[in-house]
């Protein structure tokens, strides 16, 4: 038996939301809100995104037969597989400096645990408490797990939505379904079973929105699996050293003994929906898009895959440095800005204008680590420098609904950010079942 394993198992049985400090507290519920409306816009203004085709017309024939089985992959679990594969496709999920993309399949695995826990009233506590106890929980043991990897970082082998997700998931929804610890240990064994998603493609590629569904999906079902009493090696060390490497692998850096919530206060947080170090590009360029720029210049750590001067669609566009940088400093950065029909990226006038005019600088030696990673951007107007700053990545801290609303602007959701933002988490989820089912059934 791993004691590092059990140990976190009882840590995640234990998870009270408030033995939480109230910052943290704060951070978690921004976090959970932020993983619904991701949710919410990828319904909305992500359908296309493989295997979820809502409307059919113009399918010959077998597509369209492929599309239905294809639909159904993720219809069990009350379809939130389709819901995270979605949310993950809408890019605007908050995420750890070491285990991202972790608050969205916790949110989602959670709000699902709660709706059994409700329907059988096992539970009396608060709809937030509850909720909010299971993804305290799931970003702490996911953190956790991530602190004992030591030669690698996130990015290199799995996408973090496959593995990390997946034991958010397992966890999250173990702690809102009261499983004991030896439970909660067994559901994340199992989890890492499930552990899934080469981050080669997770970037730009279409397959790697799917690893959120995936991890959500075997979380939950890693977690009704050990309620059902099933098990799996909890081997922590053999585990993370066959994903990982041999000699990568130090499970004395988990810190299981502190009994603190630390992983909340590392949260990182996407204000628009495009890859997590051109976000801070967008903020910085905000304070100058009033005006028109002519020239923006921009030195970051070197992430290949970012270098991008000719995006093809949509997808790239987002990880497109030069691409992000011309659409902030054009101004109107919506939602809708960083999306549109599929097929090929259509550029407005104004953002076409400027893409030929950023240049990018990619330090080799600078720290990538979303905890460390540091980025400086000049922008010029006529000639006239307007803006020569700098910040870090630990700047993206977490927004509420003055935000989302500024996000949504054009797309027409009020009653979809009233049920977000003024009501409880369930009710969350149910508009978000809702909404779902309206574009299903037309």
């Amino acid at each position: 038996m791993s004691v590092e394993l059990l140990a976190l198992g009882e840590f995640v049985a234990a998870t009270e939301w408030n033995d939480a400090k109230p910052e943290q507290r704060e951070i978690v519920d921004q976090s959970i809100r932020a993983s619904l409306l991701c949710c919410l816009l990828g319904i909305e203004r992500e359908r296309s995104t493989w295997p979820y085709f809502f409307n059919e017309e113009g399918l010959h024939q077998g597509q369209q037969h492929t599309s239905r089985m294809l639909s159904a992959v993720f219809a069990p679990l009350d379809g939130i597989g389709c819901l995270a594969t979605l949310g993950g496709a809408a890019d605007l999920d908050p995420m750890d400096p070491g285990p991202s993309h972790t608050p969205l399949p916790a949110t989602l695995a959670a709000c699902f645990a709660a709706k059994l826990v409700h329907a059988t009233g096992s539970n009396k506590a608060s709809d937030q408490e509850l909720i909010g106890a299971g993804v305290l929980a799931g970003l702490e043991a996911s953190w956790r797990i991530r602190r004992a990897i030591t030669g690698a970082r996130p990015g290199l082998g799995f996408h973090s939505p496959g593995v990390y997700g997946t034991i958010a998931a397992a966890a999250a929804s173990s702690r809102v379904l009261g499983l004991s610890p030896l439970q909660c240990t067994q559901a994340m064994a199992l989890a890492l079973t499930r552990a899934s998603g080469l981050a080669t493609n997770s970037a730009a590629s279409m397959v790697g929105m799917t690893h959120f569904g995936w991890g959500t999906f075997h979380g939950v079902e890693a977690a009704l699996l050990a309620a059902n009493d099933w098990s799996a090696s909890n081997d922590l060390f053999r585990a993370l050293s066959t994903l990982y490497g041999e000699g990568k692998v130090d499970l004395t850096r988990m810190k299981l003994d502190d009994g603190h919530y630390d992983a909340p206060s590392g949260l990182v947080f996407k204000h628009y929906p495009c890859n997590i170090y051109t976000n801070l590009v967008v903020q910085m360029l905000a304070t100058v898009n009033t005006a028109p720029v002519d020239k923006i210049e921009v030195r970051m750590p070197w992430i290949p895959h970012l270098d991008c001067p000719a995006p093809k669609d949509v997808r790239q566009a987002r990880n497109s440095l030069q691409a992000v940088a011309a659409i902030a400093g054009a101004g109107g950065t919506s939602y809708s800005a960083f999306s549109g029909p599929s097929g090929a990226w259509q550029p407005s006038p104004e953002v076409a204008r400027l893409l030929p005019n950023i240049v990018l600088e990619m330090d080799k030696d600078a720290p990538t680590k979303l905890s460390e990673a540091k980025i400086a951007v000049r922008a010029w107007h006529a000639e006239k420098l307007v803006l020569d700053t700098h910040g870090a990545m630990l700047d993206l801290k977490g927004w509420g609904r003055d935000h989302a609303a500024s996000l949504l602007a054009g797309l027409a959701q009020q009653e979809g950010l009233e049920a977000l933002y003024d009501q409880s988490y369930s009710n969350g989820y149910a508009h978000l079942k809702n909404r779902m089912s309206f574009f299903q059934s037309k």
